[in-house]
């Protein structure tokens, strides 16, 4: 019965963990982390929502409370001149005493409409209602993203600390999606590019290095091991910078088109919003009204609202990939730079090196005319260091792979 009992408890031992770690898998995967972000933001849009819904309906009635007394003021003034126009006043003291009042009024005025709790407007019954759902969740989004619009900030101590809460688990959770859908973009464009954009480079490559008398095989780019292609593995290729800053522009393109037909910008305007808000720079002097925050019960809005998002959101995930990128093809260039002045050592298999060099074309990158390129050799004796046309290479027992 103690054997019996171990055993089981074990088992369930075993399971749990089985399960915590099918769970986590399933959490950290792309389709997890996302529902994961849009869980904590919607969830915390409504959190906002709560918090500061009782603080903006008292703010709501202070600018009633003002409105009527801007009301009762300018009853009292125009009450006043009249009452003084039939006393015996000369004409300078009367415009003197109107003047005075009138300057009251006004700075009365100016002060309620600029003050921002107040936001006085003229209509006492008008409210712009700060916290509502599409708003807060824009707040929600552009807090986790590090955006920071300011198109509306919490105003009670509460809310500032929750913000602060918030934002310390939200920024590395969109983080983490973020660098996940970035990795997986990058992998993916280089797949693209090694496989379709480099086909050409390829297939030429193949065709310098074969015999004469031979033909290229059917398909032979296409059945070549992904990642160890013997000319420009994809797993290896660093893709150019010009083609990540073509990227970074047709998307901002893209945005620009879509935001200036929604809130009725020019296209300079909304690149320019796109921009900002993809490269998490946030001015808030462009805040999506009409696609975002405008948003009623209609399935229009919504979508907008879903597309949005969406934008924003993979947005920052390309452009953190084309700079990523973008960085890999620079620190090549600077090793190669040092590596020609001299200040660094080249750090290269001396076979590889062999193998690629450029040909007196210019055109292809090709193998000597005594190697198969599209072969492995093994036992080589030609010294490193030395060029094969400074000394003849000597074979010791050359073999290919494909003999035995």
């Amino acid at each position: 019965m103690p054997v019996l009992k171990f055993v089981m408890s074990e088992t369930l031992v075993s399971d749990k963990s089985g399960c915590c770690r099918r769970v986590a898998r399933v959490l950290f995967s792309h389709i997890g982390l996302f529902v994961l972000v849009a869980l904590y933001a919607v969830l915390g849009a409504y959190l906002f929502i709560a918090v500061e819904e009782d603080h903006e309906e008292k703010l709501r009635q202070n600018k009633k409370r003002v409105s009527l007394d801007l009301i009762d003021a300018k009853n009292y003034i125009v009450k006043l001149l009249v009452y003084n126009r039939d006393k015996n006043l000369t004409k300078s003291k009367y415009i003197d005493m109107v003047m005075g009042k009138l300057d009251m009024f006004h700075d009365f005025v100016v002060e309620k409409a600029s003050d921002p709790d107040i936001n006085y407007d003229g209509d006492e019954n008008s409210w712009d209602t700060a916290w509502t759902f599409p708003k807060s969740l824009l707040f929600t989004v552009t807090t986790m993203g590090s955006i920071g619009y300011g198109h509306i900030a919490p105003k009670t101590t509460a809310g500032r600390q929750i913000t602060i809460l918030y934002s310390v688990v939200g920024i590395p959770l969109l983080l983490v999606f973020l660098a996940n859908i970035g990795d997986f973009l990058a992998k993916s464009f280089k797949y693209i590019y090694s496989r379709c954009c480099c086909r050409w480079c390829r297939a030429r490559r193949k065709l310098s290095e074969l015999r004469k008398g031979n033909k290229l095989p059917k398909r032979a780019v296409n059945k070549e091991t992904v990642g160890r292609e013997k000319f420009m593995p994809s797993t290896k290729v660093n893709v150019p910078i010009t083609v990540n800053l073509s990227v970074i522009a047709v998307y901002l393109v893209m945005g620009g088109a879509l935001f200036s037909w929604w809130e009725n910008w020019d296209s300079l305007s909304a690149i320019y919003f796109s921009f900002i808000t993809l490269t998490t720079i946030g001015f808030g002097d462009y805040v999506p009204g009409r696609s975002f925050l405008d948003l009623h019960d209609s399935a229009s809005a919504t979508l907008k609202m879903l597309v949005t998002v969406f934008y924003c959101f993979f947005g920052m995930a390309l452009v953190s990939m084309c700079i990523s990128l973008m960085q890999e093809q620079l620190v090549q260039k600077t090793r190669w730079l040092l590596t020609e002045i001299g200040i660094m050592e080249e750090d290269i298999d001396p076979m590889q090196k062999y193998k690629y060099k450029k040909s007196q074309r210019g055109t292809v990158l090709e193998t000597n005319k005594d190697r198969d390129g599209n072969k492995r050799l093994r036992l080589l004796s030609v010294d490193e260091g030395e060029s094969s046309a400074s000394r003849p290479p000597i074979f010791i027992n050359i073999k290919d792979e494909n003999e035995k």
